[in-house]
């Protein structure tokens, strides 16, 4: 409610407010003045810290360049990424042996190393996050040892292996509790630790030298790659803010020794003591975050026996942790009864929101993307058409096209609403800068966390010029990750990227014979049914083209290039199936894919099974928040990143939606409702791959399709793949869900008449920020001058008039004065409707009228109405101060709530700023109409729920930016099969 009213008072003064607002047409915003300059380069950004030689507290640390971060290059985890030998037995991918390819190994396994261990800078990034982040997370509580034995089951982060678990309080380091190495163990090709280097002049050795003595360490370079956290991805630096030889670190040690070292609670680790969430507590180590933090999980053919002891074979890089938790990751600070809890809670196990921190005010998870065959992937982008990039893209180099600089440029598309679209390389620069690389810069152009304002571009020129980082990434880091993922064994064959097939071990060999015959028959359906959008073989000159006036009578010449016409609608879908160019695209992949001959199937090697086109949402169905995120946008975040083909891409008209608020029936899809995403760029999804299906459980792009089971087994992955398939191919199992946390449609009356799963706040909610983060909250959207306005100058200039009135007005002016009061009451009062909840506010304009009568009639004496204005003028410093100090934290926190249970969690977090004021203005009172309404009757349950619906619901779905809120609906291909095919094809998609 804060942020819908603060966005109100601003847009005032930057939005034009259209005659008839539709929905989320509207386009977002850009800073002023952001294509200004030639490639966009922000000529005020500063250098980050390496470059800069100074943190941005002012801390001297070594200066440094892109040289200094030389790529680890021995293969120093050896067993991560087996791959099955003749047996099925797990066997370490050796690079080694490739000794007519060593050059190509070698990158590799740099790649791999950087894929693991480096976070590009972004320690400074995750710093000021847990330090200035609004209390929401802090890494360091994520590494409390104390809790390492059931860190997956919590989690789903992965204890690297060959650490301990470190519970005495006496051997804490500095008040926490780490993980600790195992005292013989050694990462595998290790010889030695590396030496200590000294990373910072950090002036007096002695002050940190005990921490270095006690801090686990490997074979890895500290200076480059920091120390082992015990969780995979997380690398432990020393804070130089901390350590350094100044008057603010020593003031910042002493002050961490008085919050944390002494305290008898271990005050630091129960957050409701508020210690870490204190904005002034400097933390003395930073934590830095590699790609592997999301992207590492037990391997699927190879699984731990007990996933909170994992060995490194038990373990791939590429495979991505569908049991990560976005919750206990990202607000570990906050509790069950907080809404900003219940927000990350809604993003599905598995997922996450990469415009969580650059916030586009849409929640659109999406799953952590499994890397598989990136060479087929890279064939099947060199055959569709390639796309038009604009000088900032051409700064990215790319490797899908052998002549540097062409233009249009063939593209993969990582990301799955396809908005990375300038190639592999520039999806990989991404990654790291959204979590954190050049953070100097890049929490510049966006209100972290919140938003609310405009954004601009991340200039890659900008970072060219004032990033070492970058330029590492650039010259070494991000080669190595593509040698990495592109790298095929000479020796072997295998590549870590390769399918994961169920059959290539005993215990899922066994299944496979079991149903081969339906398999095969299955084949045949997958051919007919799914290859055109899930498999990157495809006829030659296969082209998809979308039209919203679609015409079933479409005929494709016999041996014609599949140049096919799909409806945007998917209404339409089953009338396309039927058509002659159809079937003759059928005739010719079915020719394509031939027959399978004994065990081998050359239509699945090197298929990447996706073909890497986008599809629009109104023909796929599914839940559109992904498919129309605005960050890749002309003039917003990552419009460098995305391609000039992607930013004029055509709006994909009405998209059809459940509206739970609505009173018209559903139709056969269960929607009701429909709204139209802006176009130039949003409303698409790239089919996703289907190698490995039956290890990727659950289903769609946001993981809601199917039960979570938590459970990294051939048999808990199977019993996921079993569930979420059957609701694929069976829409009529999708009705409910005990296992997914917030689909309350079996416990709540209000969630009972949802056509698929909302995510509801499971308890009652509040929005609660610590005192320190007041002001820096209202700042952030309102700017310091507003900020100061609103606080101060507002109230300095009224007791500026009190006083001009106590010494020349008289009772005409106090008059005057209460009748503007009276006049200003009734109308906010009607506006806001706040009387329909306390009828008796009537009575304070009603008292202003009468004292307007008073003065103008009864009272004749000029000091009553001198008295009057001296009192107006106490009142409004007082006021300026107690708004003064409730912004600076100083009358506590900032709590607003109860949120009931059941509301949607979308309701409030999809609030689109560039809504028009009037209607962002009508959202914010009808939230604080449904919370007083709760608060004067302590309404509870069904009846908090339908007083905030009541008020509330109305005005927010008129201000959503995406007011689509089931998750798991839509992706219908397979309604029309028999049930023998479901069950023949379901077997077919376990074999790949």
């Amino acid at each position: 409610m804060l942020v819908a009213l603060m966005c109100a008072f601003q847009s005032q003064f930057a939005i034009a407010e259209p005659a008839d607002y539709p929905a989320t047409s509207l386009q977002p915003r850009s800073q002023y003045g952001w294509d200004r300059t030639p490639n966009q380069i922000d000529e005020s950004a500063p250098p980050d810290e390496a470059q800069r030689g100074m943190t941005e507290a002012g801390t001297p640390v070594q200066m440094r360049d892109e040289g200094a971060f030389p790529a680890e290059g021995r293969n120093l985890f050896v067993d991560l990424d087996s791959v099955p030998g003749a047996a099925g037995e797990p066997v370490p991918f050796s690079y080694d042996s490739d000794a007519q390819n060593s050059e190509e190994a070698h990158k590799a396994v740099r790649g791999k190393n950087t894929w693991l261990l480096w976070g590009e800078g972004n320690e400074v990034f995750w710093n000021w996050v847990q330090q200035h982040g609004y209390g929401l997370t802090d890494f360091l509580l994520l590494l409390d040892s104390r809790t390492r034995n059931t860190r997956f089951a919590r989690t789903g982060l992965i204890n690297e292996p060959h650490m301990l678990s470190q519970t005495d309080r006496s051997k804490r380091i500095l008040g926490l509790y780490l993980d600790q190495m195992e005292s013989t163990t050694k990462p595998a090709g290790a010889n030695a630790y590396y030496p200590q280097p000294e990373l910072f002049p950090l002036g007096d050795r002695a002050v940190y030298q005990d921490v270095l003595d006690r801090l686990a360490k490997d074979a890895l370079n500290p200076a480059v790659y920091g120390y082992p956290s015990g969780i995979v991805g997380l690398r432990l630096f020393l804070n130089p803010d901390f350590f350094g030889n100044t008057i603010a670190a020593a003031t910042a040690r002493q002050y961490w020794h008085d919050k944390v070292e002494v305290s008898e609670t271990d005050a630091f680790y129960d957050v409701n003591q508020w210690v870490s969430k204190d904005p002034k507590l400097v933390r003395p180590f930073r934590v830095a975050m590699s790609c592997g933090f999301c992207h590492v999980s037990p391997h699927p053919l190879f699984p731990p026996k007990d996933p909170e002891h994992p060995e490194w074979q038990n373990l791939s890089s590429t495979i991505g942790d569908q049991y990560w938790r976005p919750v206990a990751t990202f607000t570990n600070l906050q509790v069950k009864g907080s809404f900003l809890y219940q927000f990350l809670a809604s993003q599905q196990p598995g997922t996450i929101d990469t415009s969580l921190v650059s916030t586009d005010h849409i929640n659109n998870s999406n799953t952590i993307t499994a890397i598989f065959d990136l060479p087929a992937r890279l064939v099947r982008a060199g055959a569709n058409v390639p796309e038009d990039q604009n000088a900032p893209n051409l700064l990215i180099p790319q490797i899908e096209d052998p002549v540097a600089g062409t233009n249009p440029r063939h593209t993969p598309r990582v990301l799955l609403d396809g908005a990375d679209s300038v190639g592999v390389f520039g999806a990989l620069s991404r990654v790291y800068l959204n979590i954190g690389a050049y953070s100097e810069e890049w929490k510049r152009l966006h209100n972290t966390v919140v938003g609310f304002t405009p954004q601009r571009p991340f200039a890659v020129s900008t970072a060219v010029k004032n990033s070492a980082y970058w330029r590492a990434a650039d010259k070494y880091r991000i080669p190595y990750l593509a040698s990495f993922f592109t790298y095929r064994s000479q020796y072997s064959g295998q590549s870590v990227t390769q399918p994961m097939h169920l059959a290539d071990v005993p215990a899922g060999r066994v299944i496979i014979d079991a149903e081969k015959d339906n398999a095969l028959k299955g084949r045949a359906v997958f051919i007919q049914n799914c290859a055109i959008c899930h498999s990157s073989k495809q006829p030659q000159g296969l082209k998809l083209l979308f039209a919203r006036n679609w015409s079933p009578f479409e005929t494709l010449e016999h041996g014609a290039p599949p140049i096919l016409t799909l409806p945007m609608a998917f209404k339409d879908w089953r009338a396309f199936t039927k058509t002659k160019a159809y079937l003759e695209y059928v005739r010719q992949i079915g020719d394509l894919a031939g027959q399978r001959t004994g065990t081998e199937d050359r239509f699945l090697q090197d298929n990447f099974l996706s073909n890497e086109i986008r599809i629009p949402i109104t023909l796929v169905g599914t839940n559109s928040g992904r498919a129309v995120g605005t960050n890749a946008m002309r003039g917003q975040i990552w419009d460098n990143f995305s391609s000039e083909t992607y930013k004029t891409l055509p709006a994909v008209g009405p998209v059809n939606f459940f509206n739970p608020f609505s009173k018209v029936p559903t139709d056969e899809w269960g929607n009701n409702d429909s709204y139209a995403p802006p176009g130039n760029g949003p409303g698409y999804y790239r089919p996703a791959s289907l190698i490995s299906l039956w290890a990727t459980a659950p289903y769609l792009h946001n993981n809601a399709l199917g039960a979570f089971t938590g459970d990294p087994s051939i048999e808990g992955r199977l019993k996921a793949f079993n569930d979420g398939i059957d609701k694929i191919l069976w829409r009529e199992k999708r009705q409910g869900n005990s296992l997914l946390a917030g689909d309350l449609r079996g416990t709540m009356a209000a969630a009972n008449g949802d056509s698929g799963f909302i995510y509801r706040t499971t308890v009652p909610s509040y929005i609660e920020f610590a005192p320190g983060f007041i002001r820096p909250l209202i700042q952030g959207v309102l700017g310091s001058f507003w900020t100061s306005f609103l606080t101060s100058y507002v109230w300095w200039g009224l007791a500026a008039i009190f006083v001009g009135f106590a010494i020349f007005g008289g009772t005409r002016q106090a008059g005057f004065f209460f009748a503007l009061v009276a006049v200003a009451i009734a109308v906010l009062l009607r506006l806001s409707r706040i009387d329909t909840v306390y009828p008796l506010l009537w009575l304070l304009p009603a008292i202003s009228a009468i004292a307007t009568f008073a003065f103008w009639v009864l009272v004749r004496h000029r000091i009553v109405s001198r008295l009057v204005f001296l009192v107006l003028v106490g009142a409004s410093l007082f006021t300026s101060y107690k708004v003064t100090s409730f912004v600076d934290g100083d009358s506590g926190s900032l709590r607003i709530g109860p949120i009931p249970e059941g509301t949607p969690v979308n309701l409030l977090m999809n609030t689109n700023p560039e809504a028009p004021v009037t209607y962002l203005a009508a959202a914010g009172f009808g939230i604080a109409r449904g919370l007083l309404r709760i608060r004067r009757d302590s309404l509870e349950g069904e009846a908090a729920w339908t007083a905030f619906r009541d008020e509330a619901a109305g005005p927010l779905m008129r201000v959503s930016k995406c007011p689509d809120f089931v998750l798991d609906r839509g992706h219908w291909f397979a309604q029309d099969l028999r049930d023998d095919e479901k069950v023949q094809l379901k077997a077919f998609l376990k074999t790949l």
